[in-house]
């Protein structure tokens, strides 16, 4: 809503009497209801000042209008759009508009409510003895906003498209805010389990692009959970979750990065991955000892996390080199005790990386010809 709101702040400096803003307001009724860009263009910069005047800025009717210009010219540029005409404003411009219409009419709705007065000026009462109201726009305010809500899952899916991640993201945010209120319940605005799962990627898929890593985590996180599989959403489920915890890592903002991560598994206790990734923020502040068994607890839960079990592995590897730095003035019989144990448990783990993940075979490659070298060193059988 950048442009909108600066179009808002230069109107206030133009406001004038509550007189004159309510002979604009007439004006721009008019312009409205011709329906045409042009006017509706320009009924949107005479209405500004209005919404700004403290006199008018409660005025339902003047929050409608500016609500119904900007509908307006979104649905003419949709128009153009289905056409294949080349269209007179950019994506942005667009979503502000869209979304425009949105904020104006909602604005509106509270704001439309008259109380019934008698001849005599004095209030018109229900049978409770409160003052009967009645309402002139809601109802099509109500219409309008029902019927322009799977707009802004088009136009989401559209920036997705182009490209417009930004964009795209800001416009499903939308989407499922606007999903929750009374106008989309009226209108029998829903989504099915299915595509509920899958807005909630492409939402997530649009926040990765955009590097809001810890909402792309949620959002991807309830498409899975929702049975939603394709895109390799889990790799971008994962992918999010590395971001996050190696920028709080990275910012050594170890506390910061426990407490996603443990709240990440109270959701899902089962998780190896959680735990694997856990595994690296004990390894970065506490090192090896702290982390085997976090990385083992990753591996018993799922056996078949290549990634488990490379680090379960490596982190052996690293202490059996840790032995033997702090050793450094031991006969090689003196360390056959020490460095057997730890090196027969990493091989498992390691090779076992590499029959899941061929791609570790190059890292494991280095560690366990390292771990060959020093068997044959200590007189050894592999």
């Amino acid at each position: 809503m950048k442009k909108i709101f600066l179009m808002l702040a230069c109107a206030s400096m133009m406001a004038t009497s509550a007189m004159a803003q309510m002979s604009v307001v007439k004006e721009v009724s008019k312009m409205v209801a011709s329906g045409k860009p042009d006017e509706l263009d320009q009924a949107m910069m005479k209405i500004m000042p209005a919404l700004t005047n403290p006199e008018t800025a409660q005025n339902a009717e003047a929050w409608y209008l500016a609500g119904k210009a900007a509908f307006g010219l979104y649905d003419q540029v949709s128009i153009m759009k289905q056409m294949g005409q080349q269209l007179p404003m950019s994506d942005d411009d667009i979503a502000e508009m869209l979304m425009g219409g949105f904020e104006f009419l909602q604005t509106a709705l509270p704001l439309d409510s008259v109380k019934e007065t008698n001849k005599d000026g004095t209030f018109k009462l229900d049978k409770n003895g409160q003052p009967k109201v009645k309402t002139k726009y809601s109802k099509e305010i109500t219409d309008i906003l029902g019927s322009h809500i799977s707009d802004v899952l088009t136009f989401a899916g559209e920036c997705v498209n182009n490209q417009k991640y930004e964009t795209a993201a800001q416009a499903y945010t939308n989407f499922f805010n606007l999903l929750d209120t009374d106008f989309a319940h009226k209108a029998n605005i829903s989504l099915s389990p299915e595509d509920f799962a899958q807005t909630k990627f492409f939402q997530g898929f649009s926040q990765y692009y955009s590097k809001d890593f810890e909402n792309c985590y949620k959002n991807v996180s309830l498409a899975l959970a929702g049975g939603y599989t394709e895109n390799n959403a889990a790799v971008y489920k994962s992918s999010a979750l590395a971001n996050i915890i190696q920028s709080k890592v990275d910012a050594k903002d170890y506390a910061g990065a426990y407490q996603f991560i443990d709240q990440a598994i109270a959701l899902e206790p089962a998780s190896s991955l959680l735990y694997d990734m856990k595994g690296f923020v004990v390894e970065q502040e506490k090192g090896n000892e702290a982390a085997l068994p976090v990385y083992k607890k990753a591996v018993e839960l799922d056996p078949n996390n290549a990634d488990a079990n490379y680090n379960v592995g490596r982190i052996l590897y690293n202490m059996g080199n840790a032995v033997i730095q702090a050793n450094p003035d031991a006969t090689t019989a003196q360390m056959v005790p020490k460095l057997q144990p730890i090196y027969n448990e990493a091989m498992p783990y390691l090779q076992k990386a590499t029959q899941i993940d061929p791609e570790k075979e190059k890292d494991v490659k280095r560690i366990t010809d390292d771990i060959d070298y020093k068997y044959e060193q200590m007189g050894l059988k592999k």
